[in-house]
């Protein structure tokens, strides 16, 4: 084994329970034991304590003092802070590529953009729709070689995958078919205040359907 593919018992389960935060199997406001954890992810209580403290860096659980750890309730005033956030971190990868794309950037980010917007709104097409979403807008940022805009936008993912997770019963939103290759498109013809205006939009329009899922769920 490498060291790049070598994992601590932490990693396992931190990998295993946020993997089960937001597939929707741990909902939000479980309270995360620290021994049934441990049970769940076949590691010891230390390295939960370890996965749980990093969880919580990641927004996907919350620590009630005398309480414990729980899974993180997605709260309307928290997704739009988190949303706003969000817009920060893609509207300036969107002004940095309008500037540095080259064209093996453009044509890596279409191919991902048409398999997303071709995938059929269907229940049994959710997992692979939130991951070529996921995968998108992490390689777009990732393309602009800031790792502090890479690591933020993770996290960002991260809770944005939980919101997901709880709103499958939602009314469905219908997005326009060419919505990412749009994007695409438009941050490529070169002009950041253009970029910035046409990502900031596609946020915004993000932002609406998971408003509408949680004021469903209330």
């Amino acid at each position: 084994m490498t060291e790049q593919n070598f994992q601590t018992a932490s990693d396992i389960a931190y990998m295993i329970i946020s993997q089960k935060i937001i597939d929707g199997e741990f909902l939000p406001g479980m309270k995360l034991s620290r021994r049934k954890m441990a049970e769940v992810t076949g590691v010891s209580v230390i390295p939960v304590i370890e996965a749980l403290k990093r969880l919580e860096e990641d927004r996907l659980v919350e620590s009630k003092p005398q309480w414990g750890s729980f899974v993180a309730v997605p709260t309307l005033e928290k997704i739009k802070k988190s949303y706003q956030l969000r817009e920060a971190i893609e509207c300036q990868s969107a002004r940095i590529l309008a500037e540095t794309m080259t064209e093996e950037q453009k044509s890596i980010l279409m191919v991902i953009a048409t398999e997303l917007d071709t995938i059929p709104y269907k229940a049994e097409t959710q997992i692979d729709s939130r991951n070529s979403h996921l995968m998108f807008h992490t390689r777009l940022t990732e393309f602009t070689d800031n790792h502090l805009l890479v690591d933020t936008l993770r996290k960002i993912n991260l809770f944005w995958m939980l919101c997901k997770a709880i709103g499958t019963n939602a009314p469905k939103n219908v997005y326009p078919r060419y919505w990412h290759r749009y994007l695409v498109e438009e941050i490529a013809k070169g002009d950041p205040d253009h970029a910035e205006q046409v990502m900031r939009q596609h946020i915004n329009d993000s932002l609406i359907t998971i408003i509408a899922a949680e004021e469903h769920n209330i």
